[in-house]
């Protein structure tokens, strides 16, 4: 197994570790932080066949993972 493919696991068992702690604190902005960093991974992973640089299919997944975020938490505010 290479090191770039443990780092992705280690980043998977962290992001989902936010998740969890922000479902289990009752804490919608961090769930939906520690959700949005899943998005982001789950992109960039998708988007590995089409080739490029890790960093720019970093800086997209992650882009439309904060967008995700921030939409949250605009709900959040507005529904509550």
């Amino acid at each position: 197994m290479s090191i770039y493919t443990l780092v992705q696991l280690f980043e998977v068992v962290l992001f989902a570790a936010v998740l969890g702690y922000g479902i289990l604190a009752h804490l919608p902005s961090l769930a939906l932080l520690g959700g949005g960093l899943l998005v982001g991974k789950a992109i960039l992973n998708i988007l590995a066949p089409e080739g490029g640089t890790v960093f720019r299919r970093s800086v997209f997944a992650y882009a439309v993972a904060g967008i995700y975020v921030v939409v949250g938490v605009l709900l959040i505010h507005v529904v509550t």
